[in-house]
């Protein structure tokens, strides 16, 4: 698809996106902040969107999300905790007006309201589909920055297109130079420093010639470093000092400097705010990455979105392998009600394994296997810690429950799987294969 500004046209729209957030005690009693964002997050970090001066509020506490009536609040792994009528939650909806708690903190969400946006007049842009607000939004912000030479950090959640995205980033740039992916969550630790840096023949046993690395590879184009908040701390510095002088060094070539033009597109589905409180992202290496910052929506706040993906994919597979397969009426409706935690990643696979499954005739929301079959497993789970059963049963259905999910959001990939659930992978196959959830394929 074309990615030129002016082939589409603008729209102004209204979305939620501006709160009204007021202490009632702590530090801060009486204090109100009026912000905007599509997120806004609250800590005592000077990386939070609001900055709270209390030790019992963490670095990055909570965020809250607008929505048409409140905010969805959300508790970021905080140490003290949100609580909500005595009651520790992890997420919640609130409406204006009401009281939560955070550490010693007591808040309430006093006013909600929207902001006026810019929005592209077209539901496809580059590799990306979909006519929802949030994702004409995001075409309108990719098409302000993909021809400026800032770098783009990519957040959102596994399988929300992130790669796309930075496909159409690179698309709309006009560089000429071409798109190299540095996959952080597939990188052997042993391997990293050499693949993205390259190294001289000799340099370390098996290194029979000269290899050049991302960086080079991507010359005059776009580096896209997927999972970058998966890269560990010593590379970190090295990439940070390769990101300040756009200058790399080979391994085995101490003292020679190599130029790279490239643009750094980087993405991870981490909050990466908050590996900086952990201390397992620098901070220095974040704010030169977020010189721009773009959100992927999630594909439960996509709306209508949901259906027309669903009829894409579902026709592309048809085509591809002679089916002749439809959705019916109940499987639509199934498709709009499940959550997706899997996104569009999980979406694809679910049509077309229904796809290949029924072949010709209606797809039924039976076909499609989601919605209520999936909860059967956590009342099992229930009734197991009803029966006293042990803890090696009841750890077993958990991992049925959870494992599935978990490789189906991570297309199968092992090494992202086992960072996830932190199993290594050797135990983490051996899991899969007790379970009987293991294929070579």
């Amino acid at each position: 698809m074309p990615t030129q500004r002016a082939a589409y046209a603008f729209e102004k729209t209204r979305r939620p996106g501006r709160l009204v957030l007021r202490w009632l005690d702590g530090s801060m009693p009486g204090v109100t902040v009026d912000v905007t964002g599509a997120v806004v997050t609250v800590g005592r970090s000077s990386l939070a969107d609001v900055r709270v001066s209390d030790r019992s509020i963490s670095s990055v506490h909570f965020e809250l999300q607008p929505t048409a009536t409140g905010a969805i609040l959300r508790d970021l792994g905080s140490t003290n905790g949100v609580w909500f009528h005595d009651r520790r939650v992890q997420t919640l909806h609130l409406e204006a007006g009401d009281q939560f708690k955070a550490g010693d903190c007591r808040f309430v969400l006093a006013a909600v309201a929207t902001v006026e946006v810019d929005a592209l007049a077209t539901s496809r842009f580059g590799q990306l589909t979909g006519g929802s607000l949030g994702m004409r939004e995001l075409y309108t912000q990719i098409d302000a920055l993909a021809r400026t030479p800032l770098d783009i950090l990519l957040l959102g959640e596994t399988g929300t297109g992130k790669e796309r995205t930075a496909r159409t980033i690179h698309a709309a740039s006009k560089r000429r130079g071409p798109l190299v992916v540095l996959d952080c969550g597939a990188l052997s630790p042993t391997l990293a420093e050499g693949t993205i840096f390259g190294f001289r023949k000799g340099a370390f046993t098996g290194a029979d010639r000269d290899q050049p690395g991302v960086f080079e590879a991507a010359n005059g184009g776009t580096l896209f470093i997927d999972e970058v908040g998966e890269l560990a701390l010593e590379l970190q510095v090295k990439l940070l000092r390769a990101l300040d002088n756009r200058e790399i060094t080979r391994l085995g070539e101490p003292g020679i400097q190599r130029k790279v033009d490239v643009r750094i597109i980087a993405a991870t589905h981490r909050d990466l705010r908050q590996a900086v409180a952990q201390g397992s992202f620098r901070e220095d290496l974040y704010y030169r990455l977020a010189r721009a910052v773009l959100r992927t929506p999630p594909l439960r706040d996509r709306g209508e979105d949901v259906v027309d993906l669903a009829e894409t994919f579902l026709s592309d597979v048809c085509r591809e392998f002679g089916l002749e397969a439809y959705l019916g009426e109940a499987a639509m409706q199934a498709v709009r009600a499940h959550e997706w935690p899997g996104n569009v990643r999980e979406l694809r696979n679910v049509i077309e394994q229904a796809a290949h499954i029924k072949r010709r005739g209606e797809i039924t929301a039976a076909d499609l296997r989601i919605g209520e079959g999936r909860a059967q497993p956590s009342n099992k789970v229930e009734d197991l810690i009803a029966s006293n059963a042990s803890y090696h049963e009841i750890h077993a259905e958990v991992d049925k429950l959870l494992l599935p999910r978990v490789l189906e959001a991570h297309d199968h990939n092992l090494s992202q799987v086992s960072k996830r659930v932190g199993m290594s992978r050797d135990k983490l196959r051996a899991r899969l294969k007790e379970l009987g959830l293991y294929s070579r394929d």
